[in-house]
């Protein structure tokens, strides 16, 4: 019953909800940052009433370690579903960086580029380039972002190695960077074959920010494997509590 309400809300919320976004098409045309922010308001809402009705128990950690500038954060990636706790719980209402496949979703690729979502062609380097263009520029703008430097949902106990290049877009904003360990997302679905969702207990924890141009020249590197190394580390104290 929960993944027949979940997947019946969010229909009807794409296509609801159509002329609405042609409104924030018309403002983007004046004035993007507002286009930006009814966009993010409309969607938080929307995000929060999808985690009610799949009887997401969210556990939030280290808020405090925030900072009110905006940020890069840079987080393992369990579930569909750590999109929308990231952007619930983290008080930045952040945008996405997503592979290139979701901007071929209609209706809903609209609503990504409503709160600043990029997408990433992980097969082309120029896209990759233009990406962190990109994202340099929204942080600069006061929009902060998410990226998942495993590349795809991976709920093996070990995660993927995270590429690295991923923080560049950190670098060349020279903004914080906020490690953010998810834990239990991929129990309200992915844990089961097929589309089942249950409900779970979500846990979302945000370390200590740092600046890449405080790291060592061999550890921003690899600063790849050095967020990767703090997230293990993370989840390893927690599940030792």
């Amino acid at each position: 019953m929960r993944s027949v309400l979940v997947l019946a809300f969010l229909f009807l919320f794409l296509v609801l909800m159509i002329p609405v976004h042609f409104i924030l098409l018309l403002i983007g045309k004046w004035n993007k940052e507002l286009r930006y922010r009814i966009g993010n308001a409309i969607v938080y809402w929307a995000f929060r009433w999808e985690l009610f009705q799949s009887g997401a128990h969210i556990t939030v950690k280290g808020i405090e370690n925030i900072p009110d500038v905006p940020v890069l954060f840079v987080s393992n990636h369990r579930s569909y579903f750590d999109i929308l706790v990231l952007h619930t719980t983290s008080t930045k209402r952040p945008g996405f960086v997503a592979k290139a496949e979701m901007e071929k979703f209609p209706l809903l690729n609209w609503w990504m580029r409503d709160i600043c979502c990029l997408f990433l062609d992980r097969h082309d380097m120029r896209s990759g380039v233009q990406m962190i263009k990109d994202g340099a520029e929204l942080i600069r703008n006061g929009h902060s972002m998410v990226i998942c430097p495993e590349g795809t949902r991976n709920q093996k106990p070990e995660m993927l190695p995270f590429k690295e290049g991923s923080l560049k877009m950190a670098e060349k904003a020279d903004c914080p960077v906020v490690p953010v360990t998810l834990m239990g997302t991929d129990s309200l679905l992915e844990a089961r074959p097929g589309f089942d969702i249950r409900k779970g207990n979500v846990t979302v924890i945000y370390g200590k920010p740092f600046y890449m141009k405080d790291l060592p020249k061999e550890q921003r590197k690899k600063a790849g494997a050095y967020v990767q190394d703090i997230i293990k580390e993370t989840m390893e104290q927690e599940l030792g509590n």
